[in-house]
């Protein structure tokens, strides 16, 4: 016969403890791999930030041969740079997508001192052409004039 003075566990106490740490592992391993899986994001962003700083590097570069060599050199580059909506692979410039590539002009229609950006109709000369370039969720835009 048993004293009262020894005390063991339970199986209810022991099957309790089984599922609650069970429980508790599972959440962690949850947490811990939406972190670790994250953690990526943004070490992707700087690379890809700085594969974008090369490009538009790229395109200011040939921009200034252009402006020595060519009678059009807006017009010119701008057909490098492709169109709208292009996804350029391993082109001159690099790997980028083309968000935007066209003549805008300034105009202060209200007579506000607030000048907004619109389409250039020729009314501006194509003298300023606007190139916005992306790679993953980054975007960079560079204004060129002539």
């Amino acid at each position: 016969m048993l004293s009262g003075s020894q005390r063991g566990f339970t199986l209810i106490e022991i099957i309790v403890t089984i599922v609650v740490a069970a429980a508790l592992s599972v959440m962690f391993l949850q947490v811990m791999s939406t972190n670790l899986t994250g953690s990526v994001e943004p070490l992707m962003g700087v690379k890809d930030s700085l594969s974008l700083g090369q490009v538009v590097e790229k395109i200011t570069v040939d921009y200034n041969k252009l402006i020595m060599e060519d009678t059009t050199p807006l017009a010119t580059l701008k057909s490098r740079i492709g169109d709208q909506g292009d996804e350029v692979i391993n082109g001159a410039y690099g790997t980028y997508t083309v968000t935007f590539n066209d003549y805008i002009i300034f105009n202060d229609n209200n007579g506000d001192g607030i000048y907004e950006e619109g389409p250039d109709g020729g009314s501006g000369g194509y003298e300023l052409l606007k190139v916005t370039v992306s790679i993953g969720t980054q975007a960079l835009t560079s204004l060129f004039k002539h």
